[in-house]
């Protein structure tokens, strides 16, 4: 019996190496005969240049092959941008429920809060469209941030090809900041109801910091230099260290030698220097992404700089802390929305485009000759 069971088992593993034969009863190898070799065998032919090639039906080469069939593989399926679109407004009409609720006891007089906090909550309960678009807004981010990561991940070892100061890891890193920041910003929108006032708060004093080290960084990761990044440092120090003090003046505390340097002016002075660092910063950063982009990249500048500071300086106009007395007013809002969405959000949106739809320098050659 026990040789009856290893001549069952010899026989069926020399069966599992034997070809499929579809009722044969025998098995023979099958020789190449090339009077019958099928076309699909690639044949190698001489290419004018004198190297050898694959002759394949679509005449495709591997690069070109690998990427047509690869390049689907980073795509959003339309059921994730479907879930996407639709966490990102659960998340803000969710937050929009939370920071009324958090607002009532001060309304209903269960809570002590300021007079200030007061008629802040009170406007965002009575303007609920605007305050859906508001948060929303600064929602947005959270989603194009991430999206212009991975624009950088996917061209960004093509860019250095051609500019070999690109650091898509450091760009990585700035962008990283630009998200912590916000998420800073928008904390401190929560503490004051979310009607814009140019105050100083711990929350607001991150958001600028690393807004302007994020811009540093993306400077860096254009294209490195040295002396530059201690101006940055200059400008970080300099910028940061009057906040300070021009919180200490709107307490009614002593700010030491800055006080004396903002002088009359106090507090409002305080943060110019901190719109002139990011200014400055965000300069430096357009002439060395025009080495790779080319003009287009002072179409980012616009957008984040110009635009940008255009709707914050017209926004100051209806800013709580200038005249406490006036009226509160949609204007407050709509200013703040077209600052983020028109200027910080679509500068953002553009520069991810320019990653995107970037192109080789061999083959711009190629199509200009």
């Amino acid at each position: 019996m026990k040789i009856f069971a290893l001549l069952t088992i010899f026989v069926s593993a020399a069966n599992a190496f034997t070809l499929p034969t579809h009722g044969a009863t025998s098995v023979r190898p099958a020789l190449y005969n090339p009077s019958t070799a099928s076309s699909a065998v690639p044949k190698i032919r001489s290419a004018d240049n004198g190297t050898l090639q694959m002759r394949r039906a679509d005449q495709r080469s591997v690069e070109e092959y690998t990427e047509d069939t690869m390049a689907t593989t980073n795509r959003l399926p339309p059921s994730v941008k479907g879930f996407g679109t639709f966490a990102l407004l659960l998340f803000t009409g969710i937050c929009q429920k939370l920071q009324i609720y958090l607002n009532e006891p001060c309304l209903d007089g269960s809570s002590i809060c300021t007079e200030d906090y007061f008629k802040f909550a009170s406007f965002f309960k009575e303007h609920e469209t605007l305050g859906f678009g508001l948060l929303l807004t600064h929602a947005i981010p959270f989603a194009l941030i991430p999206y212009t990561m991975v624009q950088i991940d996917k061209k960004g070892p093509i860019i250095k090809k051609d500019h070999d100061q690109f650091n898509p890891f450091v760009l990585q890193v700035a962008f990283a900041c630009i998200t912590f920041g916000l998420a800073l910003e928008f904390g401190w929108h929560v503490s004051d109801s979310w009607y814009y006032g140019n105050d100083f708060h711990i929350l607001n004093f991150g958001f600028y910091f690393f807004l302007i080290s994020s811009f540093a960084l993306w400077a860096d990761g254009l294209k490195a230099n040295p002396k530059m990044d201690a101006v940055f440092a200059a400008i970080l120090l300099f910028a940061t260290a009057l906040y300070p003090a021009g919180n200490a003046l709107e307490v009614g505390m002593d700010a030491g030698p800055l006080g004396e340097l903002l002088g009359d002016a106090g507090a409002s002075l305080a943060k110019i220097p901190l719109y002139l660092g990011m200014t400055v910063t965000f300069v430096s950063l357009t002439l060395r992404g025009q080495e790779i982009f080319g003009k287009k990249m002072w179409v980012t500048f616009f957008l984040s700089v110009v635009v940008n500071l255009s709707f914050i300086f017209a926004l100051a106009g209806y800013d709580y802390a200038k005249d406490p007395t006036a009226p509160l007013s949609e204007m407050n809002y709509i200013y703040h929305i077209c600052h983020d969405v028109l200027g910080t959000e679509l500068g953002v949106f553009y520069f991810a485009t320019l990653i995107r739809d970037y192109v080789p320098i061999a083959e711009r050659e190629e199509v200009e000759a």
